[in-house]
């Protein structure tokens, strides 16, 4: 079980940083993907970047407490 916590926390640590990097960055192919594009207008550009820079923080903190979670069970037993 703890070793499904730390992949799990891998995963969504990973999928956290993709969405702030590709937020800040912009890339085309995501920031003018068709569900970036119809949030865009309905929201604007900030509010859509915020959204998703809080989207991937909240991956990021997630995954950050199932990867440590899953260390502390793997070492403690």
């Amino acid at each position: 079980m703890a070793h499904q916590g730390i992949i799990g926390g891998i995963i969504f640590i990973l999928i956290g940083l993709f969405s702030i990097i590709c937020t800040i960055k912009k890339p085309n192919f995501f920031w003018e993907s068709r569900k970036a594009l119809r949030m865009r207008k309905l929201l604007g550009d900030k509010i859509t970047s915020i959204f998703y820079i809080v989207v991937g923080a909240l991956a990021l903190g997630g995954g950050a407490i199932s990867f440590l979670g899953g260390l502390i069970e793997a070492f403690a037993g």
